[in-house]
């Protein structure tokens, strides 16, 4: 089973971005956290697949990118700059 062209651009939109994201899986779970590494095309013979890191853990999980029905942001870019609120 392949990615859509369109989750295979959220999986690099959240790839791309440095905080939180929530991952929906075709069989209706879903997690939230830093997803640090995806594989779009995998050696041959290999599975797609994308690594996460859930929220308030240190865990490193992989699943199949296959398994994947959409990824959204829902979280703070941390490496995004601070700017101060402005002064009233």
């Amino acid at each position: 089973m392949t990615v859509s062209k369109e989750v295979a651009a959220q999986i690099d939109e959240a790839f791309d971005f440095r905080g939180h994201v929530t991952v929906s899986f075709i069989d209706g779970k879903t997690l939230e956290g830093y997803l640090f590494n995806r594989e779009h095309s995998p050696f041959p013979k290999g599975e797609a697949y994308i690594e996460m890191i859930p929220k308030d853990t240190d865990q490193r999980l992989r699943f199949p990118a296959a398994s994947v029905k959409s990824v959204a942001i829902t979280g703070k870019d941390f490496a995004s700059p601070f700017v101060p609120p402005a002064k009233s």
